[in-house]
């Protein structure tokens, strides 16, 4: 496991933490590296990382309330700004993954995420993905304030459990200009 990061169980919907154990990151995809994601080395091709990655990011969103549902009724959504992807290790036929996932920062307006997936069985990070998500009127294609309380009150949430993690490694300290 991670020294920089303890991960708990995922708890139907947010995993954020609970006062007796502390923080926790969220558990935002579970699976195992099936024979169609092999590539011609045997291992799990790096197409099928960003497919994994992909889940992650969407499961963590949808515990904050982003989800088709919330863009139909709204118009709003989200639009990824950067995504950086880091392949460690490689993952083998039929290991068990695990994507763990934590929201570093908002200003309800922008999202800086951090995904990092595990090899459960052997116990190590494979990859990571650090994302900036940025939130959008789809009327005006332009970036929007979150002002829906059953998204903006989850998300800050989240963040500030997140925030009493240590930070995780291999992600570097960013000013995105942060504005409330």
């Amino acid at each position: 496991m991670n020294d920089e990061c303890a991960v708990g169980d995922q708890v139907s919907g947010a995993n954020a933490g609970d006062p007796e154990n502390g923080p926790r990151v969220y558990i935002s995809f579970r699976g195992q590296v099936e024979p169609r994601w092999l590539d011609v080395n045997r291992h799990m091709n790096v197409s099928w990382y960003d497919h994994v990655f992909d889940i992650a990011e969407s499961d963590l969103f949808e515990v904050f309330g982003i989800h088709d549902d919330y863009i139909r009724r709204t118009s709003y959504s989200f639009f990824r700004l950067e995504k950086s992807v880091r392949y460690e290790r490689e993952l083998m036929p039929d290991a068990k993954l695990e994507a763990r996932s934590v929201v570093l920062w908002t200003d309800l307006k922008r999202v800086h995420h951090f995904h990092e997936l595990w090899n459960v069985d052997q116990n190590y990070r494979a990859a990571t993905v650090e994302g900036l998500s940025i939130h959008v009127d789809l009327r005006l294609r332009k970036a929007a304030r979150i002002v829906e309380a059953a998204v903006a009150d989850p998300l800050t949430r989240l963040a500030q459990e997140h925030a009493r993690l240590p930070w995780p490694k291999g992600v570097a300290r960013r000013d995105f200009g942060a504005r409330t």
